[in-house]
């Protein structure tokens, strides 16, 4: 019975693994993207400060918060450590 469940499991497993490598790959090349643009949100909300805007600059400085590594990369961070803690349960199966 057991080996009937690993013969089902194994193409799922299969899958996820394909599926965390291709997310690893796009979480590395999105981070570099999003911090770059997050740098430039910080030199547009310094620029706005400099202007005496201060609401738009905090904005800014939210955005790039957002954007930054804490932000929306912690999320992919966090939705590929759920998928690989999934395809490690498949594997004890």
């Amino acid at each position: 019975m057991r080996y009937i469940i690993k013969v089902i499991v194994f193409p799922i497993n299969i899958l996820l693994s394909i599926l965390v490598a291709i997310l690893n790959f796009l979480l590395g090349i999105g981070t570099v993207i999003l911090n770059l643009i997050s740098l430039l949100c910080i030199f547009g909300s310094i620029a706005t400060f400099l202007q005496k805007e201060v609401i738009i600059g905090i904005e800014g400085l939210v955005i790039a918060f957002l954007l930054s590594e804490y932000g929306l990369s912690m999320l992919g961070a966090k939705l590929i450590a759920y998928l690989t803690l999934i395809q490690l349960k498949l594997k004890s199966v």
